[in-house]
């Protein structure tokens, strides 16, 4: 009988010994770079990621005209760390935005929970009104000054886009001193809504309203807007339901000045609703309440500065003071874009002879803004940034606050008093204690309805002095 130890053998034993030793080292290997070099933790897989509308918005200080500030950052914490929003200095004017939103960036952020929030502001320009010289004056804030915001309910981003707001209480942030110094402790409140929620068209689920810009490129049906007042260009889409106003898509051009309305698409774009041109390359547009009218008919307004874009328009601007010169050329219009203007019971005039100090008007000129003007004595402590020569003037819709007598009701169509502040800036400047408000059927009713009597609250809309009587039709209603 043959033993099994000859060379046959001797080589089959030598190659299984070899071939358990060679996958036993391919199993350690395997299972080192699955988990890693010993003692290391496996590389985590990135959340994904979900569009944010960022906006920013005013509660507002009655005694304010204009408040500019630059916010130097911004972010956002949650649970999958933190998230950038703004990383550069961006100037921003509150008090146009009393009572509405502007969108300041757009992020794609990972999704998740997210609970709190930081904003640092470098520095601040507050315009006001003098109570006793009844002139315009100017203070600066300076900087830095950092708002930390803790969310009251933790905020979750799924995979459906959201806004997110971010609202300035100016009248719980700014305080003066008994010298008239003025300091700021930012207070903001933030709220959210989400894409497809609600009226596409409000800002709290993604509407944009009347974005002012110059358009930087166009591709398609597509174009590219820089905002003087964004972290960031916003790119817009066109379809064939898109309103366009003194243009068309295919009459769009590089500098050409516009207002834009958007929404917030489940793809995280925006598509704009209204696209209206204002002025070609090489023009103005800027944007603020007037504070004296110069001759009659008028020769020249005196303005303080809240927005604009075009030649000559700088940051700086916001918070200051502009002269408007104006001309037998110049036309008067009213921008109607999201005020139901029917079945009014008085007629709204805006001319030459209907413009009054207290009223937000946007002068538009085809030159750009000449730096430095004399203000027509009415600036008191408060510098000019330059001068427009106003081919168009619009009557713009506007903030106001007060309190209400009788309740208001969401759909109601109606009217109220509303009652100002005795600080407010429009009771100094113009010496009105009491605003008419009317509530339209389109009028948007902000947050819980009914609103009780006696709640403080804001009004936006278009402003007219009608038969010596202040009035408002208002576009949106809602408590402070």
């Amino acid at each position: 009988m043959e033993t099994n130890n000859g060379p046959f053998y001797q080589q089959h034993k030598l190659l299984s010994t070899s071939a358990a030793i060679l996958a036993f080292t391919l199993s350690i290997a395997l299972s080192a770079c699955s988990s890693g070099s010993p003692g290391s933790n496996p590389t985590p897989t990135p959340a994904a990621k979900t569009a944010i509308q960022v906006n920013i918005g005013d509660s507002p200080a009655d005694w304010m005209l204009a408040f500019s500030m630059n916010i130097t950052s911004m972010s956002l914490t949650g649970s999958n760390g933190t998230v950038s929003v703004v990383s550069s200095s961006v100037p921003m004017e509150m008090m146009h935005l009393m009572g509405v939103m502007q969108p300041l960036s757009m992020i794609n952020a990972p999704q998740g929970t997210y609970n709190g929030a930081s904003i640092t502001i470098g520095s601040a320009t507050v315009m006001y009104m003098d109570p006793t010289t009844k002139q315009p004056m100017q203070k600066t804030i300076s900087g830095p000054m950092t708002a930390s915001v803790t969310f009251s309910t933790p905020v979750t981003l799924g995979t459906t886009p959201m806004a997110m707001g971010f609202d300035l209480d100016l009248a719980s942030s700014v305080t003066a001193d008994a010298n008239g110094n003025l300091t700021m402790n930012p207070v903001f409140r933030m709220s959210s809504g989400m894409q497809g929620s609600g009226n596409p068209g409000d800002f709290a689920n993604g509407g944009i309203q009347q974005m002012m810009g110059s358009v930087s490129s166009i591709s398609g049906s597509s174009f590219v807007m820089s905002s003087m007042q964004a972290a960031q260009n916003f790119t817009f889409a066109t379809n064939s339901s898109t309103v366009f106003s003194s243009t068309s898509m295919s009459g769009m051009a590089g500098g050409m000045l516009v207002m834009v309305d958007a929404t917030l698409q489940a793809d995280g774009s925006l598509m704009a609703t209204r696209v209206q041109s204002m002025m070609s390359s090489g023009g103005v547009m800027g944007g603020g309440i007037v504070t004296a009218v110069t001759g009659q008919p008028p020769t020249s307004l005196t303005l303080v500065m809240q927005n604009g874009a075009g030649t000559g328009m700088m940051s700086s601007s916001f918070g200051a003071g502009v002269t408007v010169d104006l001309n037998g050329s110049t036309t008067w219009q009213m921008d109607e874009d999201g005020v139901d203007m029917a079945g009014l019971p008085f007629t709204p005039v805006f001319d030459a002879s209907h413009v009054h100090a207290g009223q937000s008007v946007m002068p538009i000129g085809s030159a750009g803004m000449v730096s430095g003007g004399m203000g027509g004595g009415m600036m008191g402590g408060g510098s000019m940034a330059g001068t427009i020569t106003a081919s168009e003037v619009a009557l713009e819709p506007q903030g106001l606050s007060g309190t209400i007598a009788t309740a208001v009701t969401s759909g109601a169509t109606t009217s109220f008093t509303l009652t100002l502040a005795s600080d407010s800036a429009f009771s100094t400047l113009t010496g009105a204690t009491k605003v008419t408000v009317f509530q339209q059927p389109q009028t948007t009713m902000a947050g819980t309805s009914p609103i009780a009597s006696g709640t403080r609250i804001h009004a936006f809309g278009l402003l007219f002095f009608d038969a010596g009587q202040w009035k408002m039709v208002a576009s949106r209603i809602g408590a402070n």
